[in-house]
């Protein structure tokens, strides 16, 4: 095993020793973790970023479903420099600058801790360079998120739509995308995706009030052609019923898109609402009897509710571990066709680190991915 000098044994870490909501998290004094495992990595941490589920996950949504380990280290992916590699690794080497996260499948229990730390252990399979032309901290919040929107544009354009979607397509030239949420950490890649990575001739995004005057500055002129204020506006009566070809669903209410696709064309591809069994269990492991049940019975009311149509709908949980796509997501990310959309609070602020935290889990006046700058 190659390892830099000066790795403490002990380090600090955003952690929970039980069951609870953000507002109670705290920074414990835990064992820097170790190699165990010939392809792991070890990362002196720069930044890093929790997520929506993560959070939920934290303060027991899922504890019928699976088991917990405690403590519980925060942080599904973050940025840093690699100061210790296994003897399996072969493509990276102490100093390298990296990012990356702790995406395994199923998602939960834990196999490795998380990157709210001073340190964290990554298998390589998990790390990618980080490109040089981006910051720590845009690096930690951009790996889940873009890998996800890029594996459910294209499976949408390919499986649904039977569009090619290689090298120099433009597969959504003409057509109209929808993303909910430009500025939250998911819509706000969703829509750059949409327009710099696949071609969309128009899209259709919302934002509350407060925010319609920062959406250019965060994500840059010509990404949104057209902004919803959810708070004051009607969404489908601005956007028009069966007038976008394709939804990106971000957000709980999967159902209220139909309306808006093209009843014989549209296509909606949700990383949020309810999945099927088969999405849930690729994520979560074994599930009880009675929410296969559960998630079929919603399956049933969603057919309900197209009925009369073609829409097509697919549900994907983003996938990291697929090295070609994590691999073009950050050649993407180094051309700055996908940019970070993010909050920056420090380690060393308690206060702040819950508050912000507080507003993932909650889904509510948070801006983008929360990031916590570690060093």
């Amino acid at each position: 095993m190659s390892t830099s000098p000066e790795i403490p044994s002990t380090m600090r870490a955003l952690a929970t020793s039980k069951h609870c909501k953000p507002d109670n998290y705290e920074i414990q004094t835990l064992p820097v973790p170790k190699i165990v495992r010939p392809e792991d990595c070890l990362v002196r941490v720069h930044a890093a970023a929790s997520t929506a589920g993560e959070a939920q996950a934290a303060a027991g949504a899922f504890r019928y479903l699976m088991p917990t380990k405690f403590p519980w280290v925060l942080g599904m992916e973050g940025s840093g420099v690699v100061v210790a590699v296994g003897s399996g690794v072969k493509s990276l080497k102490v100093g390298d600058e990296v990012m990356g996260g702790r995406f395994t499948k199923p998602v939960f229990p834990n196999v490795y801790d998380g990157w709210i730390a001073e340190y964290a252990v990554a298998p390589e399979s998990l790390l990618v360079r980080k490109p040089r032309n981006i910051s720590f901290e845009d690096a930690a919040c951009l790996t889940g998120s873009t890998v996800t929107a890029y594996q459910c544009f294209k499976r949408g354009v390919v499986e649904l739509m039977r569009l090619p979607a290689g090298p120099g397509a433009s597969p959504l030239e003409g057509k109209t995308v929808f993303v909910p949420g430009a500025l939250s950490a998911t819509g706000g890649i969703g829509v750059q995706m949409a327009k710099n990575v696949f071609g969309a001739s128009k899209v259709i995004s919302t934002v509350s009030t407060p925010k319609l005057p920062v959406v250019e500055r965060h994500l840059g002129p010509g990404i949104v052609d057209q902004l919803i204020d959810y708070k004051t506006q009607d969404v489908a009566k601005e956007v028009g019923m069966g007038t976008v070809d394709f939804v990106y669903n971000t957000q709980w209410g999967l159902e209220g898109t139909f309306p808006l696709l093209k009843p014989k064309t549209g296509v909606v591809v949700s990383i949020a609402s309810i999945p099927p069994p088969d999405v849930m269990r690729g994520t979560l492991g074994k599930m009880p009897l009675v929410v296969t049940v559960i998630l079929t019975i919603v399956q049933w009311w969603y057919d309900w509710k197209t009925r009369g149509t073609n829409i097509q709908r697919l549900f994907v949980s983003g996938n990291p571990a697929c090295r070609e796509d994590c691999e073009e997501c950050v050649e993407l990310v180094a051309r700055g066709k996908i940019k970070a959309v993010k909050t920056v609070v420090s380690f060393g602020d308690l206060t702040a680190m819950r508050s912000e935290l507080s507003k993932v889990y909650s889904g509510k006046g948070g801006l983008g991915a929360l990031v916590v700058k570690i060093v």
